[in-house]
């Protein structure tokens, strides 16, 4: 399963987002995860890849691309 697929599945089981709103160009902000939920959004995303997710580096403005490609080149590099 690819580092979109893993994560699309996490917003879905975890947070309730809806699959169809999940593109590579949605905010998080557009999926009502402010950052609070961002914060534990990272943790999961942490434990689920064995990589480090700092709190502060997804925001709400921050895509779901952005978030695939700043997970995927810590779990290349792992």
């Amino acid at each position: 399963m690819s580092v979109l697929e893993r994560l699309a599945q996490l917003l879905v089981s975890r947070f309730g987002i809806s699959a169809d709103e999940l593109r590579d160009d949605v905010t998080f902000a557009e999926l009502d995860l402010d950052s609070l939920s961002l914060v534990e959004f990272a943790m999961v995303a942490e434990k689920e890849f064995g990589v480090p997710v700092g709190e502060d580096e997804l925001s709400p403005q921050d895509t779901l691309a952005a978030a695939v490609a700043l997970i995927g080149a810590r779990v290349v590099n792992a």
